[in-house]
């Protein structure tokens, strides 16, 4: 039995089935595209409808739009996809494209099929090219890429910036290749090969910003393979992406290395406060941890809108200090609690908004693992978990996200009767 037949009977009883299955699946998808198209006219209507997504989940079910896959850049990102494509029993072929150390270790790990010595050996043949690279280098190699593909083949990336990509592939003269702008919002302060996994981006929105005049079949294809890989597509302008990366992703760093910056200016004074610092203050400035290079090139490329984001904040910013002056920031707090909680419940997908809960966790080696552990010896399957704060040495609050309320109560109290202090999350 082939590979697809094989995915395709574990989830429904048999290769017939399965492909009936297949076949009436992608068709509710591509005839009922929830795909949101964001441009600032539409801006209501896709706030209201991303909480709304409930495409279905075919993460097993496979396809052949994309027999080959040339993965240039095979670490955290580009090892997670290949991960993901061999765990769904892929019968096509992944090959990739890194530092030689980089691919014997994907190699190792099963995340390709081959590795390629150079660009144009790795992308010979592909239905689909994935530039899982630092974004100076995505911007220096897409020009070759485009041009010596096959004819029709689509390109895509994982950056954090599109406009400047865009520009790039308008202005390559001799272009083969169709290059469709991707941003995955997954990802690990962890990077590499090392840390890829494969349900990184399980139930994650990827932003798409596709040229002008692509065909419909290169975008369903596309779409579909995003959903396979467990992810949620959304089409938007490419403008609107970086003005919304700016403020979501661009703005934290910055934050989060001023805050540092400025926490080590004030400890030369008072030391203390250097041994003081944990719990939410680690938890809000972790990004200042990551390697700069792995964000100058994207916040080089993003200057605009981030300035932009900068400025605006700055002013409003000035009007909270004026509030805090004179003793009215709770209607400051009651704005951010009421924004907060949409953000804890707006998710892609069928994500019930009840089904959250939090742990007292102690800071002891195993214990997520045993948590984990005791859930799935009754069925329940998690869907998201991470910590909410911690303070080193002492433990700290685990955040859970399971599939439903039932879960949700039934987890509660098996956890309970563990000796964990667990409760619905507000």
């Amino acid at each position: 039995m082939c590979g697809s037949h094989f995915a395709l009977s574990k989830q429904f009883g048999g290769p017939a089935q399965g492909l009936q299955k297949l076949s009436e699946t992608r068709h509710a998808i591509e005839t009922t595209d929830r795909t949101l198209v964001h441009t600032p006219e539409t801006t209501s209507t896709t706030e209201s409808e991303l909480a709304e997504l409930t495409l279905p989940n075919p993460l097993e079910l496979l396809h052949d739009d994309y027999r080959r896959v040339a993965l240039l850049g095979v670490g955290l990102i580009g090892g997670s996809i290949g991960l993901k494509l061999k765990a769904m029993d892929f019968t096509g072929s992944i090959v990739g494209y890194d530092k030689q150390d980089v691919l014997e270790e994907a190699l190792m790990r099963g995340a390709i099929d081959h590795g390629a010595g150079d660009i144009a050996e790795a992308v010979a043949g592909a239905d689909l090219v994935v530039l899982a690279m630092d974004l100076a280098e995505v911007e220096r190699i897409l020009p070759t890429v485009l041009r010596i593909c096959a004819p029709n083949t689509v390109v895509t990336d994982t950056t954090g910036a599109k406009l400047g990509l865009m520009k790039i592939a308008r202005e390559t003269s001799d272009a083969r290749g169709v290059y469709v702008g991707g941003h995955p919002l997954a990802g690990s302060q962890r990077q590499g090969i090392a840390n890829a996994h494969p349900d990184l981006f399980a139930s994650a929105y990827w932003i798409l910003t596709p040229p002008e005049g692509i065909q419909d079949e290169q975008m369903s294809a596309l779409k579909w393979w995003i959903r396979m890989l467990g992810a949620f597509p959304i089409v938007v302008e490419p403008e609107i992406h970086d003005r919304i990366t700016a403020s979501t992703t661009h703005m934290p760093l910055v934050f989060a290395l001023a805050l540092t910056d400025w926490l080590a200016s004030e400890s030369r004074d008072v030391p203390l406060s250097q041994k003081l610092a944990t719990g939410h203050f680690q938890t809000m400035t972790a990004m200042a941890s990551l390697p700069f290079a792995a964000w100058e090139s994207v916040l080089t490329a993003n200057s605009e809108q981030t300035k932009r984001a900068l400025e605006s904040f700055s002013k409003h910013f000035e009007d909270i200090k004026k509030l805090f002056e004179t003793g009215k920031l709770e209607e400051v707090w009651h704005r951010a609690y009421s924004f907060q909680r949409k953000l804890a419940r707006e998710r892609p997908g069928d994500w019930d908004s009840q089904s959250e809960l939090t742990v007292i966790v102690p800071d002891r080696p195993g214990t997520l693992a045993r948590i984990a552990g005791l859930l799935a010896e009754h069925n329940i399957n998690i869907r998201d978990i991470g910590m909410l704060h911690s303070r080193e040495r002492h433990g700290g609050v685990l955040r859970v996200s399971l599939e439903s309320m039932t879960d949700t109560r039934s987890a509660i109290q098996i956890l309970k009767q563990h000796g964990y202090t667990a409760m619905p999350r507000d």
